[in-house]
């Protein structure tokens, strides 16, 4: 009895912990983040749903393409532009398949994100 329930405290602690890793491509109709929790990098594409404003925006080279920085301690997310500036601080959490992104930087006030993970292809 007491090796069962070793066994199974130690599932339940395994679940956890793998529960809050934020790896692989998520998504929602404005946003795609690619995060690679090992390498503790993510990057974030935002597309404006009009294809003449994206275009424009790629000519005048602000394309709306940050890379970043996952600082998985603090639970947070830095993106940065091209040029090196800080562009957004995100907290960030896991929930089942879900990534909730939540504004840090104070430009957009209590702005929650929410992605769905894509299935790997």
């Amino acid at each position: 009895m007491k090796r069962l329930i070793g066994v199974c405290l130690g599932l339940m602690i395994l679940l956890a912990a793998c529960g809050n890793k934020v790896d692989g491509t998520y998504k929602n109709k404005e946003v795609t983040l690619t995060a690679d929790d090992d390498a503790e990098t993510a990057q974030i594409n935002y597309d404006t749903g009009d294809d003449e404003w994206n275009e424009f925006l790629e000519e005048d080279g602000n394309d709306l393409n940050y890379k970043g920085e996952i600082d998985k301690k603090k639970k947070t997310m830095t993106f940065k532009d091209k040029k090196g500036h800080t562009e957004m601080k995100m907290s960030y959490k896991v929930k089942g398949d879900k990534l909730i992104l939540k504004d840090k930087s104070g430009s957009s006030g209590d702005e929650k994100i929410t992605l769905k993970k894509q299935k790997d292809e």
